[in-house]
């Protein structure tokens, strides 16, 4: 079901409405996936030593996992630039998510406010989506959103600057 036919135009999406728009939580779960807003997880320390093919990572190193490997390895995500939300749908069409979606982090470690994130990031999308048609502004180009093309990063990835037009639904 679309967000219109959940919600109507009398009132604004809640909560309450997630659990039936199963293919709008596929494309935010699949935006997250492509963008991997957080490239690497939260530092560990490893606690013998390891070997990786020829290399051998000695006890006490401190280790990054690559979330972007993750999120982007065709093992798991099949033709892993293209935005596909359907990856997040059953054969039924309910959203699904994948073990391998380690947009939050994985282990013991993953980020805490997860269940928060994703419950705003749905009211924040579903509230401008339901109000707003979004454009690009007149001469203006919306810029990519792959890891690769080098807008700045760190620890959490920046949103390069862009303008867009908000034109009323109703």
């Amino acid at each position: 079901m679309s967000l219109f036919q959940v919600v109507g135009r009398d009132r604004s999406p809640s909560l309450e409405d997630r659990p039936k728009l199963h293919y709008f939580n596929a494309v935010l779960y699949e935006s997250l996936r492509t963008t991997c807003l957080a490239g690497a997880g939260v530092p560990h320390c490893t606690s013998s030593d390891i070997n990786v093919g020829e290399y051998v990572i000695p006890k006490g190193t401190i280790v990054f996992g690559s979330l972007y490997h993750i999120l982007h390895n065709e093992q798991f995500f099949h033709d892993p630039k293209n935005f596909n939300p359907e990856r997040f749908l059953d054969k039924s069409g309910k959203f699904v998510t994948d073990e391998h979606a380690v947009i939050f982090g994985v282990g013991k470690r993953f980020c805490l406010g997860q269940a928060l994130a994703e419950k705003e990031f749905f009211l924040f999308a579903s509230g401008i989506l339901h109000e707003f048609k979004i454009e690009p502004a007149a001469g203006d180009k919306i810029p990519s959103y792959f890891f690769e093309d080098g807008y700045p990063t760190g620890t959490i990835r920046t949103v390069p600057s862009f303008k867009v037009n908000l034109k009323s639904r109703f």
